[in-house]
């Protein structure tokens, strides 16, 4: 009961200071995607949605966002959430782009603490291959993300420069895109019209790239350590199989 409680407490921290935006079409991304590059077979699949309207997008989890208003409707109505109970979400970022402005600011998190640091477009090389995704007919384009090659294959038969993550910034929308090893892969599978508001946080640590890295590999290197540095004595769990758990996280997106 008080890991809801603080759970809980946490989630209304974050959006009691946020900022609502307000978007016209849903476009849907079925995300597979590894933790673990010494073990190929362990494959996660989530459910990915870019909000957009004529000067903004925003990408995140669809569970973590159906999550967040299950909770926000609850917090509202005064009911206590059992969170054990809610879909699991483990894609953490989220990213905001104003288009108008040609900027990309990423949020993402360490153990409960919200960062946000702005990130470069991505610089991209058109390819000459063309095929059929769906009902789209697409061609390819190259960029280079961690020193990762990735390939996308957008569509100029919708006119938005955008796409999901990072991926923005092509002639028509982003259909698919995938890094060479296949380590993260996005595939559009639904696109809805539709008027639909999301939050922005504000209660969030605003930091560079490298040092949420720095911050992020120090959790990685030492989890139940740093937990205990973010939670305090607020939440008790077992060390052992806290870095256990995380042990083989070792491949990012970014």
């Amino acid at each position: 009961m008080k890991r809801q409680i603080l759970l809980l407490f946490i989630f209304i921290a974050n959006f009691s200071n946020a900022q609502k935006i307000s978007f016209n079409t849903a476009y849907f991304y079925e995300y597979t995607y590894h933790n673990d590059s010494t073990d190929v077979n362990k494959v996660n699949t989530e459910t990915t949605v870019l909000l957009s309207n004529q000067k903004e997008s925003f990408f995140c989890s669809y569970v973590k966002m159906k999550n967040d208003s299950i909770l926000l409707s609850n917090v509202k109505k005064g009911n206590m959430v059992d969170f054990s109970t809610l879909p699991k979400s483990r894609v953490n970022q989220k990213v905001y782009s104003d288009k108008s402005q040609n900027t990309i600011l990423i949020y993402d998190k360490v153990v409960n603490a919200t960062f946000a640091y702005p990130e470069n477009p991505v610089k991209w090389s058109l390819g000459n291959s063309r095929k059929k995704i769906g009902d789209f007919e697409c061609q390819n384009a190259y960029c280079i993300i961690n020193n990762r090659k990735f390939e996308a294959w957008f569509t100029i038969s919708i006119p938005v420069n955008d796409g999901p993550y990072r991926f923005k910034g092509l002639p028509g929308l982003v259909v698919e895109v995938y890094d060479e090893k296949k380590l993260f892969h996005f595939v559009l599978s639904e696109i809805k019209k539709e008027e639909i508001s999301t939050e922005l946080p504000k209660n969030k640590i605003s930091t560079t790239s490298a040092d949420f890295k720095n911050k992020r590999r120090e959790f990685f290197n030492n989890p139940a350590e740093v937990s205990k540095v973010y939670l305090g004595d607020r939440v008790k769990f077992d060390s052992k199989t806290v870095n256990s758990n995380f042990k083989n996280f070792n491949v990012f997106l970014d």
